[in-house]
């Protein structure tokens, strides 16, 4: 399972009732099945940053398409796949970390 991160922030000319209009959207709108949801968070944020962090463990990018179409009227939606920090560094370094080590 790939991990992801998607950051919504609002479209120019968004202004506050209209986000409040997506906020209420929220309370019925439903993930899609495929996508596991680990954190949705709604940030009172400045216009200039994300208004939502959303990750979601899935096995490719539909859920990241979905998200796109559900909510791209309101936000502009930037979406990276992302890793949890290892606990240990990997004895056999790949390829591009051992040229960056000059090894």
């Amino acid at each position: 399972m790939q991990l992801y991160v998607a950051y919504l922030k609002f479209k120019p000319g968004v202004n506050p009732l209209m986000g409040l209009a997506a906020f209420e959207r929220r309370k019925t709108f439903e993930h899609p099945r495929n996508a596991h949801v680990l954190g949705e968070y709604w940030v009172n944020a400045p216009a200039e940053m994300p208004q939502v962090v959303l990750v979601w463990e899935a096995a490719d990018e539909g859920p990241g398409d979905y998200y796109e179409a559900a909510w791209g009227d309101v936000f502009d939606i930037t979406i990276a796949q992302a890793t949890r920090p290892v606990t240990e560094i990997p004895e056999e370094l790949p390829a591009n970390l051992k040229e960056l080590a000059g090894q």
